[in-house]
């Protein structure tokens, strides 16, 4: 075994070491609990062993470059019973059922009842589309692009009229920042916000978005705002890179998972900073259910310095809580993308002594951290998803909140049952840890492209592994709180 290696392997036994102190912490009640059959720091500290694991085996035995984009393409659409899903009837067919409940969600966010459980709008957005479309794009491959209503229909528009010609070319200053702000401004609505679960409000904000969007399509043309400054589209796609498929023109590919993570370029640093706000937003759910969390706002509560002019802001109708968490959400972003840059740094210095740049590093590593990002918001969501999901069962029968029973489903009552707190627990313990373990993979390969030789590449990978190791047991540790005892 070579010496660099030997050496690696010594620095991790310290890192593990460390992480053997690891304490477990109080949490908070969420609905029925879970008891550990062991103490919380033993799972924390097995996860974060495992992602040192999955590092030595990765280590010792992948020694080229290539990696998992090897595999060679297989098309789906070549298969009889799938071939039909390719052809234009069937494209068309789901385009046009797109639009339509694009439309209904529209309509009865405007027209339909006012409250947040008898109206489709906000379930179906916050919980059937935000969260189910994640899920999909991480685990089957992009399938916003091809159902994306605001594309399908600019794209009807522009064949109706022989083609729009737009007047502007996209400045290359902008890049994805357009894409950052409007999802910082979407995570707000979404985390802080409590008008956007208001039917009428939430069509409002889609009329919005809408207006935004085919105002940029027209203006700079319909494939540049896409992937420059359509959140969505940035999101999901950016999800399913990750995906073990990937569509094209007549082509729908199986390729191995986190294939489409491997990069030829460092990426644009405002690609940087969605990847590290995706990452941000979805941890800061979860540690609005923490007792640090809870410590920060009783601190806050007691403090001389902030009280009275939080109680001034909230006598001017400015909420102290909305406050406090608008400001935590500028600033965890802000840490997270500090916390990257040192470690990238870190990363540049093992790796080669500086010889390849901090900023490009910044950039080629960037997209190894999707996969935490994924196993994060699944092991996070999945219950949200199970159990508010089946509201759409009912709301389906009456969109609109106007009595109907279209289907025979609006006596449907949820079923909490479907999951408990033991299950939630277990997938979040597995999820994070396989995600942290594609990280890596990812992580190492990017490494043997970037660095001149195979010692170096595993020398760079020592700042990563302690990054990815102290972030899967931050990452249980906020998970466990609501779910374990």
């Amino acid at each position: 075994m070579s010496e660099p290696f030997n050496r690696i392997l010594i620095l991790i036994g310290i890192a593990v070491g460390l992480n053997l102190a690891a304490t477990p912490a109080s949490a908070h009640a969420f609905a029925s609990r879970y008891d550990l059959p062991l103490p919380l720091a033993f799972y924390l500290t097995a996860a974060g062993a495992a992602v040192v694991l999955s590092f030595v085996v990765i280590a010792r035995f992948l020694k080229r470059r290539e990696g998992i984009e090897d595999a060679p393409p297989f098309n789906l659409l070549g298969l009889p019973l799938i071939r039909q899903l390719g052809t234009p009837l069937a494209l068309n067919a789901m385009r046009s059922l797109s639009v339509t409940v694009f439309g209904l969600v529209l309509a009865a966010g405007l027209f339909g009842d006012p409250d947040t459980f008898d109206n489709i709008a906000p379930t179906f957005v916050w919980v059937v589309w935000w969260v189910g479309m994640a899920f999909a794009s991480a685990l089957v491959g992009n399938l916003w692009d091809l159902v994306n209503p605001w594309k399908i229909l600019f794209t009807w528009t522009e064949r109706a009229l022989g083609g729009i010609k737009s007047p502007y070319a996209y400045p290359l200053v902008l890049s994805r920042w357009p894409a950052v702000l409007l999802f910082l401004l979407f995570a707000w609505l979404e985390l802080i916000s409590e008008q956007a679960v208001q039917p009428f409000n939430l069509a409002i904000l889609i009329i919005a978005y809408s207006a935004i969007t085919w105002t940029g399509m027209t203006a700079y043309g319909r494939d540049t705002w896409l992937e420059n400054a359509e959140v969505f589209s940035a999101v999901f796609g950016l999800l399913a890179k990750f995906a073990p498929t990937v569509g094209a023109v007549g082509r729908w590919d199986i390729r191995l998972p986190a294939a489409g993570l491997l990069i030829e370029r460092p990426v644009h640093i405002s690609t940087v900073c969605f990847v590290l706000l995706l990452m941000t937003t979805i941890t800061f759910d979860g540690i609005l259910e923490t007792p640090v969390w809870a410590g920060v706002l009783d601190r806050i509560a007691v403090s001389q310095a902030l009280g009275g002019g939080l109680i001034e802001l909230q006598t001017a109708g400015v909420y102290r809580i909305a406050l406090v968490k608008s400001a935590a959400l500028i600033v965890l972003p802000c840490l997270f993308v500090g916390v990257y840059f040192v470690f990238s740094h870190a990363i540049a210095m093992f790796g080669g002594s500086g010889r390849v740049s901090t900023r490009d590093v910044i950039g080629y590593f960037v997209l190894s951290l999707v996969p935490i990002a994924i196993a994060y918001h699944l092991s996070h969501y999945l219950s949200y998803l199970l159990i508010s999901g089946q509201n759409i069962i009912p709301l389906a029968s009456d969109p609109f909140g106007l009595g109907w029973d279209l289907f025979g489903t609006v006596s449907y009552r949820v079923d909490i049952s479907i999951i408990n707190a033991k299950m939630v627990w277990y997938v979040a313990v597995t999820t994070i840890v396989v995600g942290h373990v594609f990280a890596v993979y990812v992580a190492h390969v990017m490494a043997m492209r970037v660095f001149t030789d195979r010692g170096a590449a595993l020398r760079s990978q020592i700042p990563m592994l302690v990054l990815m190791v102290g972030y899967t047991m931050v990452s249980l540790w906020i998970l466990s709180q609501p779910i374990v005892n």
